[in-house]
């Protein structure tokens, strides 16, 4: 249930629902209604997966749900382990590769 998660996720971060809240600047009215298993307004739970750095999906389900295939995810988790200085030439070069596998190389248009 959304209010479960929720508080669990707060307590990971040493925090509580109500002190999230207020660091965001929402009132903790509904509270008592999330409890009852109402979901809080698109907005407020945007707002709650930023600060929580969580998906909404998560939050409202449990579970995070992806249209990534596995090797896409692959590709993501070791882009997200690479150092921050070397992000931009793994970026660039993989620009490279994809353009010059489908033939568009920027290299290649001089000659056509």
């Amino acid at each position: 249930m959304f209010y479960e998660r929720l508080h669990q996720l707060c307590k990971e971060r040493n925090s509580t629902i109500s002190a999230m809240l207020k660091e965001l600047g929402l009132s903790t009215g509904s509270t008592g209604n999330w409890k009852k298993g109402q979901l809080p307004k698109g907005d407020i739970l945007v707002k709650i997966a930023d600060y929580l750095d969580t998906s909404i999906d998560y939050i409202i389900f449990g579970e995070y749900k992806s249209n990534l295939t596995d090797e896409e995810k692959h590709l993501l988790e070791l882009y997200r382990s690479t150092p921050d200085k070397a992000k931009y030439k793994v970026v660039c070069d993989f620009e490279d590769i994809v353009h010059t596998e489908i033939g568009k190389n920027p290299a290649n248009k001089n000659s056509e």
